[in-house]
């Protein structure tokens, strides 16, 4: 079976303005994803526009991230030109000393963030992450 079969199974999490974690107009609160498939979901980001701020030296994300938990930081590359992401073991990076990603757990919550990752520089010794999208997914 190929892995384009098994990608069109998993739920799809679209990124759209409705479920940003953001402050929106007139207090309306933002939506939450639920799925109910513990393996993996497609991460659709076609049509969305991601803001670049005022003053950044970037012109797009390029990286996933995913935060399970404080010990649980997963990431996987932003590619400009590519919609569709497979949210699974097989293509997430455990992060800063977090444990390899096995799945997701009944009950879960997670953030999803797309943004940009900029290396150290002299005057930030440490990565800095520029959040331009976040949403968040509950696992059923």
């Amino acid at each position: 079976m190929s892995s384009i079969v098994t990608d069109l199974e998993l739920p799809i999490v679209k990124v759209d303005d409705a479920h940003w974690q953001k402050v929106h107009a007139e207090n309306v609160e933002a939506l939450e994803y639920s799925i109910h498939r513990q393996d993996g979901f497609i991460l659709s980001t076609m049509g969305f526009e991601f803001p670049i701020p005022d003053g950044m030296d970037f012109l797009g994300p390029n990286i996933i991230q995913i935060v399970i938990g404080k010990e649980e930081l997963y990431a996987m590359a932003y590619e400009k030109g590519i919609h569709q992401y497979t949210v699974d073991k097989d293509h997430l990076v455990a992060m800063y000393g977090s444990r390899p990603f096995e799945g997701f757990r009944p009950g879960t919550k997670l953030i999803v963030a797309i943004g940009h990752l900029s290396p150290p520089t002299t005057e930030l010794p440490q990565p800095k992450f520029t959040v331009l999208w976040a949403g968040v997914v509950n696992i059923q």
